[in-house]
């Protein structure tokens, strides 16, 4: 899965990148982005492309639980049937902005937190889906990250891996009609990854500092 990220790289950097969008709002960067926050997303809406800031988890009502239940990640395995993804999986795809990404590898009884990049920080895109919700009677834009097996490289840390591109990649997935994208194994940009340890600090939502992402020895 992907529950905490990191978006540090500037909205010029990206739009550079995306030299025919329109950006409508763009977040400060974080080194710990966490669930419903607002995340910055690249996303096509009749045939525009936009950089906008949306909320990080798409909603459901639960009617045997009677709550509201918030999902951040959507499985790519699953997502073309899953009733809640496949409509957005076909006409919304968007790509979420990031730095790298934190994991927790379960060693004994406790859960130490890895810092995933492409060194240093370099960008990368997340495969994702957009879709729009109502939320206090108002009409907002939500987002939601796709994982897939972790490689053979990241299974040491965990068993799931965000759906990771580079810009040409990222560029491909946004015009993607055919969903070929189902079918992805690996990213060109996924050899150049690396991951180390780093402090729990990262645990806290909160804690937003760079040194998140320090690393530290075990």
């Amino acid at each position: 899965m992907c529950g905490r990220f990191v978006n540090i790289e500037k909205k010029e950097k990206i739009l550079k990148l995306f030299p025919s969008s329109s950006i409508l709002n763009y977040s400060k960067k974080s080194y710990n982005i966490s669930p419903s926050n607002l995340i910055n997303v690249i996303y096509k809406n009749n045939n525009n492309i936009y950089i906008d800031n949306l909320f990080w988890s798409f909603s459901y009502f639960d009617k045997l639980k009677n709550t509201t239940q918030f999902v951040i990640n959507a499985r790519i395995e699953t997502i073309s049937t899953k009733y809640l993804f496949k409509d957005s999986f076909v006409k919304r795809k968007c790509l979420i902005i990031s730095n790298g990404y934190y994991e927790w590898k379960k060693i004994g009884n406790i859960k130490q937190p890895y810092f995933i990049s492409i060194p240093k920080n370099e960008l990368m895109f997340f495969g994702g889906i957009w879709r729009q919700e109502i939320k206090n009677n108002i009409k907002i834009n939500v987002a939601c990250i796709i994982t897939k097996e972790a490689n053979e490289n990241l299974s040491k840390i965990h068993s799931r891996m965000p759906l990771i591109m580079s810009h040409n990649e990222g560029l491909e997935y946004l015009n993607d009609n055919d969903n070929k994208f189902l079918q992805i194994n690996n990213s060109e940009v996924e050899d150049d990854i690396d991951y180390f340890p780093v402090s729990k600090n990262v645990n806290n939502p909160k804690y937003i500092q760079e040194n998140c992402i320090k690393e530290i020895n075990l």
